[in-house]
């Protein structure tokens, strides 16, 4: 285990035998397909977010004119409008500066968690995961983000942070698209998943903005066991405020993808109704990057792309908003529903100047967050993952299981 994991209590792997009865009770992962899912969600992310970098925010009314399905570049962009002046626009060259992957809020800030989990454990508070975003997390941060680390430094400790009469952007995409390791912190535990999905939420965000987090949140833990996207959908509808825009937005989206055999009838309609959404005297707050129109977006390139990697977070991207960070988000899901082999050897191993031999080189560069080590090799990373899952997995009475001369992951049902 990796050396910052002192903080975990070190459990013994339980190595006993159980009986077939017993999978009744259990979701039985071998430890193989669990490592598959981890590298997924890890490289999935990267991919969304470098996908959707060029077009970042610049797409609102219309969505892309074309279905994204591989990385632009000021080079190959055509006549679409990019983010051409800064790396989003040219991601190659800086993947061959690099060598590799690098950091965006899209993972450096899951990164940071990862860091403090290993030195606090899985029952972090709200004072010291404070501590650690004081520590690492000081620049490239936006919105909901920028404003709850500012609180910080004004003395504010989460959940203040996030609370709508102290952060102005409590409605803001911040947390969806950094809490989403909680979900792979608690695999096939999606109930705990989404309870921590909201508590990690919470840092950055209030009501209604806390929700796709927590929609998403059980998604992702839910997919390592349950293989079909609509029924995903719906068990994160279950964990919802009824009287959530959000939820009200899950239930007519599932209704226009039912309808409407293209997605970018279904974007229309989502823009239509929550760009700016209005119910009775309430107004919700309009922005590009709110939670609202960019989970909803998410949910529909789910539906729409119905497991395949290429076409979910395609549709995630060519929908626009914030598009890189709703990208991240459903490539990971994805990535967990399917495995990292699943995803297009294109989109992990040719975003440089040549091919590496291994997704993204094996290296993940940090530019972005203080005192944290500015190479780490990506096994690495889901080494320490699987560390910290494992804990949550023994504590809440799974085991590690020999069955035919398989490891699996036995992990009670329920969760």
């Amino acid at each position: 285990m990796h050396a910052r994991c002192l903080g975990l209590v070190l459990l013994p792997s339980l190595l006993a035998a159980v009986p077939a009865a017993a999978q009744d009770d259990h979701h039985v992962i071998s430890t193989d397909e669990f490592r598959e899912k981890i590298e997924g969600f890890w490289h999935g992310q990267l991919v969304g977010n470098y996908l959707g970098f060029p077009f970042e925010n610049l797409y609102v009314e219309e969505p892309i004119p074309v279905l994204v399905d591989r990385y632009y570049t000021t080079a190959n962009s055509g006549d679409l409008e990019i983010n051409g002046n800064d790396l989003r626009g040219n991601t190659h060259l800086f993947a061959g500066t690099f060598g590799g992957a690098w950091s965006d809020d899209d993972t450096d800030i899951e990164f940071v968690t990862l860091h403090a989990v290993e030195e606090h454990g899985l029952d972090i508070t709200y004072e010291e995961i404070g501590q650690a975003w004081m520590r690492h997390i000081n620049r490239r941060i936006w919105v909901a983000n920028r404003t709850a680390r500012t609180l910080m430094d004004e003395g504010l400790v989460p959940p203040a942070t996030g609370a709508k009469e102290n952060n102005e952007n409590w409605f803001q995409i911040d947390p969806q698209l950094v809490n989403e390791i909680w979900s792979v912190f608690y695999p096939a535990m999606p109930t705990k998943a989404a309870e921590q999905a909201e508590w990690g939420a919470r840092i950055t965000n209030d009501d209604w903005g806390t929700h796709p987090t927590i929609a998403y949140g059980l998604m992702y833990s839910a997919a390592f066991y349950e293989q079909d996207t609509e029924a995903l959908v719906r068990m994160a509808l279950d964990v919802l405020p009824v009287d959530s825009p959000f939820t009200e937005g899950m239930h007519d989206v599932l209704r226009w993808w039912q309808e409407n055999p293209d997605w970018r009838d279904t974007r229309q309609l989502i823009h239509d109704k929550y760009y700016r959404y209005t119910k009775g005297d309430y107004e919700a707050p309009v922005s590009v990057v709110s939670s609202l129109n960019n989970g909803l977006t998410g949910i529909m390139a789910i539906l729409y792309g119905e497991g395949d990697f290429e076409r979910s977070v395609g549709i995630a991207v060519s929908a626009g908003y914030d598009c890189d960070n709703q990208a991240a988000t459903v490539a990971g899901l994805i990535g967990v529903l399917k495995g990292g082999s699943t995803i297009p050897h294109r989109f992990t191993h040719d975003l440089g100047p040549g091919t590496w031999d291994t997704p993204f080189n094996n290296s993940y560069v940090n530019f972005s967050r203080d005192e944290i080590p500015v190479q780490t090799p990506i096994n690495e990373i889901i080494d320490r993952i699987i560390a910290v899952s494992e804990q949550a997995i023994f504590a809440a009475g799974g085991r590690k299981v020999v069955d035919a001369g398989t490891t699996h992951y036995w992990i009670p049902k329920g969760l």
